[in-house]
C-alpha cells in the first residue's frame, strides 16, 4: 500500500541540467545543508523517465538488520515538472509520478540521520550524517531507478562541499566530480560513501592505490600502525594468490564509543572494506590484524572463488579462509607474529571446536536457519574447516616430503576459476584433492566434513613427531540463562559455576562473560532467598584435546 508523502511536486524556478556536467545516464549531486539547524544532506538526481509516467527509484526500508529506513528521508520534489511523489515502503520504492511525455527528470530528496547520542554498534549501519563527517552506504543513501540497465554511466558532484572537506569512497578519494564509466549497478549499490573529517593514508602495490581513511582520537592504535599492517596484509595475499588486477582499494575506519570490552566489525564492499572499532584500551591492534587477514582474504576465498551451495561450503569458505588468516600473518610475520602466533591460533580453533555443543554434527545441519539463528551452529564451519585445512595442509607437506602444502590446492582451484569458471562443490573439491592424497581421500572428506566426525590430530601430531600435551582445559560455561537471560535455569553439576555456588533458580541482575574464553573469568551477580551474591570462576574443563606446544622445534616441523 502506498503511503503518500508529497502530493505535487514544486515547479522549480531554476533548471538543474545535467548536460553541464559530463555526459551520464544517471547525475547525482550531492549537497551539505542545514534544516532546521540540523546538517542534512541534499541530493539531487536527472535521470531519464519512463515513458509510462511512472518512474520508480529503490530505495529499501529494511537492510543489513535495519528497519524503518525511510525515516531518513525528509523532503522529495520532482523540480522540472509538476507531479506527484510517493514512498512505497512495503515495496521499498520511490514512486514518481510524471508527464507521459517527460524525457528526463530532474527530482531532489534530503537524507538526514534518524537517531541521537553516540554510535553504537546497532547503528553503524545507518546513514551517519553530523557537522564533522557523514558515513552511509550506497543502499541507503543512493536512490537508484528500477528501470535502469545493469550497467549505466554515473557522475556523482561533489563540488558543493568546502575545498578542505574530504570526500573519499569505494570509487577514488579527494575527487569532487567523479565519472563511473558503464558501472555495474550491483557493484554500485554495494559501496561506502565518506566525508568529512576524515584522514586519508595513502600508498600504492605494484602501482595499484591503496587508503585508508579514518578519524577521530584513536586510543589503542596509531593509524599510522594500522595503515602498516593494512598494506602489509594486501601485499602478501596479492602476492600468494599472484593477483594484483585491483587498481584501488579503499578501508574505511570509524571510532565509536564502548566503556568496556572490545567490539569490532566490517563489510567487504566494491573495492573496499568497511569497519568500526570500539575506541577504548580494551582494543589492540592485533585484532585488527586478524580482522583485515581474514575478511580481505575474502576477496579470493568465497568472492573469487565461489561456494556452488553457499552454507553447504561454508567449512571452505569460512574455515579455509581462517586457516590462511593465520597461516598468511604468521609467514609473513605481520606486525611481527610468528609461527608462534600460528600454533597459539590453531590451538585456540581445536579447543572451541571440541568445546563445541555441535562439534559432530554433520553437514548439512549447517543450514540458512541454523547458521544466522544459533551461534554455535554459525561458529562450527570455521572451527571445523581451520582444522581441517591444518590437518591436510601437513599431510600434504608430509606425503610430498616438503615440496608441496595446501597453497598448491588452492593455487589449482584459483587457476580453474579463473579458467573455467569453476565454482567449488564437494565433488570438485574432492577431485582435487585426490591428485595430492589419493583415492581414499574422498572417504575421509565424507568422514570428516559431510558426516562431521574429528580429525584424527593425535594420530597427526604423533605421526609428524610434534610435541604436544594431551588433556587440556576447554570452555565450559556451565549453566544456562532462562529465556530472557534474567535468571539461572540449569546448572551442570561439578562444573565451575556449580563448584563457585550457582544455582537453579538465581535471579541474575549482573554478569560479565567473554564467550568462549577460557582466559577471563566469569562474573556473575544474583539474587536468591532475598540475599545478593557475587560469583567468580574460570568456565572451564579438562578433556582430552590435544594442543601444540610452543617450541622452536614444533614451529620448525610446521613450516615456520
Amino acid at each position: 500500500m502506498f503511503k503518500r508523502a508529497l502530493l505535487t511536486g514544486l515547479l522549480a524556478t531554476f533548471f538543474f541540467a545535467c548536460n553541464q556536467k559530463p555526459k551520464a545516464d544517471i547525475c547525482y549531486t550531492i549537497t551539505p545543508v542545514k534544516v532546521d539547524s540540523v546538517t542534512q544532506l541534499k541530493i539531487r538526481m536527472s535521470i531519464p523517465a519512463d515513458t509510462s509516467g511512472v518512474t520508480t527509484l529503490s530505495f529499501p526500508n529494511e537492510a543489513w538488520g535495519q528497519e524503518k529506513l525511510f525515516n531518513t528521508l525528509g523532503e522529495m520534489r520532482l523540480l522540472n515538472v509538476e507531479g506527484v511523489v510517493e514512498k512505497d515502503m512495503d515495496s521499498s520504492r520511490i514512486v514518481l509520478m510524471h508527464p507521459k511525455d517527460t524525457e528526463q527528470l530532474e527530482f531532489e530528496y534530503f537524507l538526514k540521520q534518524d537517531f541521537d547520542g553516540d554510535l553504537s554498534t546497532g547503528r553503524i549501519y545507518r546513514p551517519i550524517i553530523s557537522d564533522a563527517y557523514f558515513h552511509a552506504f550506497s543502499h541507503n543513501m543512493f536512490m537508484v531507478p528500477e528501470q535502469a540497465e545493469s550497467n549505466q554511466d554515473i557522475v556523482l558532484d561533489w563540488s558543493a562541499f568546502p575545498e578542505d572537506y574530504t570526500i573519499h569512497n569505494s570509487f577514488g578519494s579527494q575527487k569532487k566530480l567523479q565519472e563511473l564509466k558503464d558501472m555495474d549497478m550491483a557493484l554500485f549499490g554495494n559501496a561506502i560513501f565518506v566525508g568529512g573529517d576524515f584522514r586519508v593514508l595513502s600508498g600504492e602495490i605494484q602501482g595499484n592505490q591503496i587508503s585508508l581513511a579514518t578519524r577521530g582520537e584513536w586510543i589503542p592504535f596509531q593509524e599510522e600502525k594500522v595503515f602498516q599492517v593494512l598494506e602489509r596484509t594486501l601485499t602478501c595475499q596479492r602476492n600468494f594468490w599472484n593477483d594484483h588486477s585491483q587498481e584501488y582499494f579503499t578501508v574505511t575506519m570509524q571510532p565509536f564509543p564502548q566503556e568496556t570490552g572490545s567490539s569490532f566489525q566490517g563489510t567487504g564492499l566494491t573495492n573496499s572494506f568497511a569497519t568500526s572499532i570500539s575506541n577504548n584500551d580494551f582494543t589492540d591492534i592485533e585484532q585488527l590484524v586478524y580482522l583485515f587477514n581474514h575478511e580481505l582474504m575474502h576477496n579470493w576465498i568465497g568472492h573469487t572463488i565461489k561456494n556452488s551451495n553457499e552454507e553447504e561450503q561454508y567449512w571452505f569458505s569460512e574455515g579455509f579462509t581462517e586457516y590462511y588468516t593465520f597461516k598468511n600473518i604468521a609467514a609473513n610475520k605481520i606486525n611481527g607474529l610468528t609461527g608462534a602466533f600460528y600454533i597459539r591460533e590453531m590451538n585456540r580453533t581445536i579447543r572451541d571446536l571440541y568445546a563445541s555443543p555441535v562439534v559432530e554434527a554433520p553437514n548439512t545441519d549447517i543450514n540458512y536457519d541454523n547458521f544466522w539463528g544459533n551461534r554455535d551452529y554459525s561458529k562450527l564451519p570455521y572451527w571445523r574447516g581451520a582444522v581441517f585445512a591444518f590437518y591436510l595442509d601437513q599431510k600434504i607437506r608430509e606425503t610430498s616430503k616438503g615440496k608441496q602444502s595446501l597453497d598448491n590446492v588452492m593455487h589449482q582451484i584459483y587457476k580453474d576459476v579463473k579458467a573455467k569458471d569453476q565454482k567449488l562443490t564437494h565433488a570438485y573439491f574432492i577431485k582435487v584433492m585426490k591428485e595430492f592424497l589419493g583415492d581414499d581421500f574422498e572417504a575421509f572428506f565424507q568422514q570428516h566434513i559431510e558426516e562431521g566426525a574429528k580429525v584424527d590430530l593425535y594420530g597427526l601430531f604423533d605421526e609428524l613427531g610434534l610435541e604436544y600435551d594431551p588433556m587440556n582445559d576447554i570452555y565450559e560455561l556451565g549453566f544456562e540463562f532462562t529465556e530472557d537471560r534474567k535468571g539461572i535455569q540449569s546448572v551442570v553439576e561439578g562444573s565451575a559455576a556449580w563448584n563457585a555456588g550457582l544455582r537453579e533458580g538465581d535471579e541474575v541482575f549482573s554478569r560479565s562473560i567473554w564467550q568462549g574464553s577460557i582466559d577471563h573469568e566469569v562474573e556473575l551477580g544474583v539474587k536468591r532467598d532475598g540475599k545478593t551474591f557475587k560469583f567468580a570462576f574460570y568456565p572451564i574443563k579438562k578433556a582430552m584435546v590435544p594442543q601444540l606446544k610452543e617450541t622452536e622445534s614444533n614451529i620448525e616441523k610446521l613450516g615456520f
